[in-house]
């Protein structure tokens, strides 16, 4: 990694709170999921509800870690 230029200085206010909204958009949507997908499969088969019960825990963390992602190298690690 190497350090950015003096000229770009600091990042604005502005700037980090979208940064740090796009991350909890994320976090939250993540955390929704599971709660949502057990809502939605109540009447499905037991077989199938459990599969899809199942899929959205990694479906959650595959969204916190997207929104890391995201946030990381749009927001931290530009100059």
């Amino acid at each position: 990694m190497r350090q950015c230029p003096p000229e770009f200085g600091e990042k604005s206010t502005g700037f980090w709170l979208l940064g740090w909204m796009v991350f909890a958009l994320f976090v939250i949507a993540g955390t929704l999921l599971p709660i949502l997908m057990f809502r939605a499969t109540r009447q499905a088969p037991r077989v199938m509800r459990w599969w899809l019960r199942a899929a959205s825990f990694p479906a959650m963390l595959a969204l916190w870690i997207l929104g890391f992602g995201l946030f990381l190298g749009r927001f931290v690690l530009v100059c």
